[in-house]
């Protein structure tokens, strides 16, 4: 028998209010031959077994004890079959079949390592919501073709502006991650990171322009409440501190100089720092102070 193209794998822990959603989406536009499973990381008051049993062609896993958000995802990527996975979010939801845009000279590139689509952005409603960071998403990209394969030194300068992907869209050539591991410290940088560390070893991001997923920003999700915490920017910064590394090993000198100015962080944090002011001055305080930070 020959491996699926693509698995489909939802963390998922506590609540997970959208699931079900994101289960009806995935069975009904994800075709036969893509393997959709959950991982549930074990939580005291809930349990989506039950939820997973309404849905007889997703597979059910959990945990034997609680591996937090990267563990997590280095778990999806551990009991995938898949030649590609794809790590979704328990609140995303699918609008159509990533492989009906895959063409052979990406599947068959074995140098690439991270398949990009464009996502829509939906709230809590389920209706379309652009918020200012989709915007500066959008403004940062590069121009896109239909299908692009990138250098490796052009996109290391992208994301050092800004990261401009969506996490849940992206498709992970597993082989290739399973060696590389999602880091267990992070818990909303983990995308940044391995896409840097991805370029270190030489392997490709390629990046479709197709809506695949709807990508719901709510005020209830879990990187929603971290972002307006210090350990989001501590993370991005780190980030930028291996890139810095990555980019002298390299010798890209643009490369280096964006690292180290992380323009996009910088910005974020002054104006997060201005908005939680009123609530938490303390934590307004401490961004404030990252924001201005050295990165060497």
């Amino acid at each position: 028998m020959s491996q699926p193209l693509l698995h489909v794998m939802i963390p998922a822990y506590g609540n997970s209010t959208y699931l079900r959603k994101t289960l009806e989406s995935a069975t009904k536009y994800l075709s036969k031959e893509v393997l959709i499973s959950v991982v549930e990381d074990p939580h005291p008051d809930f349990n989506l077994q039950e939820i997973v049993d309404e849905f007889p062609q997703v597979t059910y896993f959990k945990n034997s004890q609680r591996l937090g958000v990267g563990g997590n995802f280095n778990k999806c990527i551990e009991l995938s079959q898949g030649v590609f996975t794809q790590i979704c979010g328990s609140d995303d939801v699918f609008i159509s079949n990533p492989l009906n845009f895959l063409k052979e000279e990406v599947t068959n590139n074995f140098d690439i390592s991270a398949i990009g689509f464009d996502a829509n952005i939906i709230d809590k409603f389920n209706k379309k919501s652009i918020k200012l960071p989709d915007v500066i998403k959008f403004l940062l990209r590069p121009r896109l073709k239909k299908v692009s394969i990138f250098e490796n030194k052009k996109i290391f300068n992208s994301l050092m502006i800004g990261d401009w992907l969506y996490f849940p869209a992206i498709l992970w050539r597993t082989k290739h991650i399973k060696e590389i591991k999602f880091s267990g410290n992070f818990h909303t940088a983990m995308d940044l990171d391995i896409l840097i560390r991805i370029i270190k070893e030489n392997k490709k991001i390629c990046f479709v322009k197709e809506k695949t997923i709807n990508y719901r920003r709510h005020s209830e999700s879990a990187s929603s409440l971290y972002a307006k915490s210090i350990g989001r920017f501590e993370e991005e910064y780190f980030c930028h501190k291996v890139a810095v590394d990555i980019a002298r090993e390299k010798n890209w000198l643009v490369g280096t100089f964006l690292a180290k100015l992380a323009i996009t962080i910088r910005l974020h944090a002054l104006l997060q720092a201005f908005l939680i002011f009123p609530k938490s001055p303390k934590t307004s305080s401490q961004i404030f102070k990252l924001a201005f930070k050295v990165i060497d």
